[in-house]
């Protein structure tokens, strides 16, 4: 159930066919939605998206990118979007700051227009609790500019998603939602109902979108997801009593070694992390089909364990004494499909 602006309450059906491609430093990403409307009418969109990345140096990471997109819709509105970008990352334990810059060409269904964008933010995470802040200066054919702050935030629990977004226009007057109006804010819930079934709300309000041409407006949603709802703790993981009584667990290691991986023969990789104190340590993967993996301890405060991982790119997370899974330091941290936040390791 939807309902926009005070004015428009509908109910719509929506299939969303979704693609991941991943070749190492290479990922690919296409999606696409339609959606049936019970008021009438329909809206179909798509995107195709990649990213390459360069090998990790000293917590830096070099980015290169494409996105092309679009719309259309029954009254016979189209919409697309051609942008190029790069970013630099710089990665720390548990968070990141980026910067970079991008352009392209927009068609707001009436005239192809050019796009020049700017970004710089930085992320943080500890487990599936991230927060982050971006600034995006934004120019529209040499005319229209602004720019737009943004922080966002989600908290995962064992049966609920939460999540926050708080966003500020500065620049052109027509670029804001009305004459007074240069914030917007949104808020979701999805709590999961089953591990496949969950019910979301959510409610807020959005800018104008002058790249285009979508104006801003009000909303608040109800429905019902279906999908894979990976819990925060593992399915039978074993937890010491320690971890259960609130203690908090060893602090990781700020070395600068950080998170080792380390070819071996073959396919084997040996992967170390330096953790002062700790009894137990743990890892969680893609490679490991999200199971957790317990490390050995080694010669002073390491914590280390091979296993066969074939050259590519990985999703991974790690934890102390049955804690929070968190990005092990010194991995690049990204948002995952679930709203968490994992560590990307890649093994060249």
């Amino acid at each position: 159930m939807l309902r926009y602006a005070d004015t428009l309450t509908t109910g719509a059906a929506t299939i969303t066919p979704h693609l991941v491609a991943d070749w190492g430093s290479t990922y690919l990403e296409a999606y696409g939605t339609y959606s049936q409307f019970t008021s009438g009418g329909w809206s179909t969109q798509g995107s195709l998206s990649a990213s390459r990345f360069t090998p990790p140096s000293h917590g830096l990471l070099g980015e290169v990118g494409g996105f092309a997109g679009g719309s259309t819709h029954n009254d016979g509105t189209r919409t697309g979007e051609i942008l190029a970008n790069g970013r630099l990352h710089l990665t720390r334990a548990n968070g990141e700051v980026f910067a970079g810059g991008g352009g392209g060409r927009t068609w707001d269904g009436g005239a192809w227009r050019s796009v020049l964008l700017g970004e710089v933010g930085a992320s943080v995470g500890s487990g599936p609790n991230s927060a982050s802040f971006t600034i995006t200066p934004t120019m529209v054919n040499d005319s229209i500019k602004y720019t737009d702050a943004q922080a966002s935030l989600s908290w995962k629990g064992e049966s609920v998603d939460l999540g926050a977004l708080l966003g500020l226009r500065l620049g052109d007057q027509l670029t804001t939602l009305s004459a007074n109006v240069r914030s917007w804010a949104s808020a979701s819930a999805v709590f999961w109902i089953a591990p496949r079934i969950g019910v979301a709300v959510g409610g807020g309000n959005y800018p104008v979108d002058p790249t285009q041409g979508f104006p801003g407006g009000r909303f608040v949603s109800l429905s019902l997801r279906l999908g894979q709802h990976r819990p925060t703790q593992p399915p039978n993981a074993q937890i010491d009593e320690p971890s259960k009584l609130g203690a908090p667990p060893p602090e990781i290691s700020p070395a600068a070694t950080g998170f080792i991986a380390k070819r071996g023969a073959g396919d084997v990789v040996t992967l170390q992390v330096n953790v002062p104190g700790a009894r137990l340590v743990e890892i969680n993967a893609d490679f490991t089909g999200w199971v957790p993996v317990p490390l050995v301890p080694a010669a002073g405060d390491r914590w280390t364990v091979s296993l066969p991982i074939k050259i590519g790119k990985y999703q991974m997370n790690m934890r102390v004494d049955g804690g929070q899974w968190i990005v092990p330091p010194g991995l690049l941290s990204m948002a995952d499909e679930f709203g968490g936040k994992v560590g990307l390791l890649v093994i060249e």
